[in-house]
């Protein structure tokens, strides 16, 4: 045995029978790699954990053996094995976790399980599970997320129609999945049946949903000068620190933001009574010459 060796294991004798094992403690905060938050697209990725151990022993080797498991069944989908020695009674450790794909239509909770023991003893010093509904401790895999249009219609007077001068069309949206909570952006715009974009936004820069199915409403200022055309609408929900909203209402993706930037989206160019007509008779619109 080497001095250090005889050194550490006098310690950790010590430290045995006066019980001081019984402070050791670990706190942290579970996060996805990409973009530090605790939501994750369906795809999965990778998560980490960065922790904080005190009451250690200096000197002492200790190995920190950290698995990924389902919050519900607390079946494990990942684990990693740490080994240490400790340089001081606090130390900071980061470990990094695979997360799966969700391919369910339930989002899935998944927590940790740290247990830190020495070296050269079997029995765990601590033995640490986090809890789902702690937002630092669980994180959250969505499963296949939707959103519809619902109805289009002029905000005056909730007809398919619009007056030559323009005005406001409201376009209704329903959503599924959705996490409870999470900063998502909505934006749309919109297009000519051929799939043109007019150039016509609106968003809700921040959406924060309080269940995970509902309905919202986007409304569209139309100008003046699109007499006889017809128009639709294509709407999106995005992850909002993904994405930015320009002065002109369009949207860009941020060139540093981890993929995919938008997590749902409707656009149907075939559904007629999700179609504007503006300035002219029902029915007497040729659809043909905006394409």
């Amino acid at each position: 045995m080497t001095k250090r060796s005889l050194i550490a294991s006098t310690m950790l004798f010590a430290a045995i029978s006066k019980g001081a094992f019984a402070e050791v403690s670990l706190s942290g905060i579970l996060t996805d790699v990409e973009d530090g938050n605790r939501f994750f697209t369906r795809l999965g990725g990778e998560a980490q954990e960065n922790l904080t151990l005190t009451g250690l022993i200096e000197g002492v080797d200790y190995v920190l053996t950290t698995a990924l498991i389902d919050a519900v069944s607390e079946k494990e989908v990942d684990s990693a094995e740490t080994t240490f020695t400790a340089e001081s009674t606090e130390m900071d450790l980061s470990v990094n976790l695979l997360v799966p794909r969700n391919e369910g239509d339930l989002n899935i909770d998944y927590i940790t399980r740290n247990t830190l023991r020495t070296v050269d003893v079997k029995a765990a010093l601590i033995d640490v599970k986090g809890e789902a509904a702690d937002p630092a401790r669980g994180i959250q895999v969505h499963s296949i997320q939707r959103m519809n249009v619902i109805s289009v219609a002029d905000a005056s007077d909730g007809n398919d129609r619009l007056h030559s001068d323009g005005g406001k069309v409201e376009v209704t949206v329903g959503y599924e999945n959705m996490v409870e909570g999470y900063n998502y952006t909505i934006w749309g715009q919109m297009l000519t049946p051929s799939g043109q974009s007019r150039g016509i936004f609106a968003s809700i820069a921040k959406f924060v949903p309080t269940t995970k199915a509902g309905e919202l409403s986007l409304v569209f200022d139309i100008p003046l000068g699109l007499d006889g055309t017809s128009v639709t609408p294509s709407v999106g929900i995005y992850h909002q620190n993904r994405i930015e909203i320009r002065e002109d209402g369009n949207l860009i993706w941020l060139l540093d933001a981890p993929k995919p930037v938008m997590i749902a989206s409707d656009t149907d160019l075939d559904d007629r009574a999700l179609m504007i007509e503006i300035g002219v008779p029902f029915g007497e619109h040729d659809y043909a010459a905006d394409n």
